[in-house]
């Protein structure tokens, strides 16, 4: 073997050198690209990945922004019914009976409402937990008012100034809420 090693020239052994080199430089090159590959892939997989996730954040914010506007028409809806009890216009009966009737098609799920904001929209919770609060308000006057109607006071003039002031609060809050979902939906 050694013989036959001998045998071969300088020429074929500077050959087989540039061959062995060549080889190795186009394995180092593999690799090198092999590398790079897998680092843009994984950057084009976070980078759908994020995509995804704000295109289902925009879409979810953008139902949530669907549901607080039914929500403020259903508050606008039970305020102007209740005021017509207020004025004695219709009995506290009729309006339950239109509060039913709405009831029956109301396009408020609260629960999803909620889900969504502490899923999507954690940014937003402040701004619902003043709704929430002027809510209490709107419904701490109307059962005062309800109180009062049960014990005979059919007139409820006394509350439509403090029941239309807290519910404008009510409904500017949830305005300041729909304006705050809009822009995170925007930037999401």
């Amino acid at each position: 073997m050694l013989e036959i090693l001998k045998s071969v020239d300088i020429k074929s052994w500077i050959g087989l050198a540039g061959v062995l080199l060549g080889a190795l430089l186009g394995l180092i090159g593999v690799f090198f690209a092999n590398k790079s590959n897998l680092s843009r892939l994984q950057l084009q997989l976070e980078n759908e990945r994020q995509r995804h996730h704000s295109q289902v954040k925009r879409e979810k914010l953008e139902e949530l922004y669907v549901l607080v506007s039914h929500w403020l028409n259903d508050f606008f809806s039970h305020y102007f019914k209740l005021t017509l009890v207020m004025r004695g216009e219709i009995d506290y009966n009729q309006y339950l009976d239109e509060i039913i009737s709405d009831g029956k098609d109301a396009k408020t799920d609260f629960q999803r409402i909620e889900m969504i904001l502490h899923i999507y929209g954690r940014e937003l919770l402040p701004t619902y937990n003043k709704v929430l609060e002027w809510r209490a308000k709107v419904n701490e006057i109307s059962s005062e008012h309800k109180a009062d109607y049960k014990k005979g006071k059919v007139n409820g003039e006394k509350y439509l100034e403090p029941y239309t002031v807290v519910h404008t609060k009510l409904k500017n809050a949830i305005e300041e809420l729909k304006n705050e979902i809009a822009d995170l939906a925007t930037n999401a």
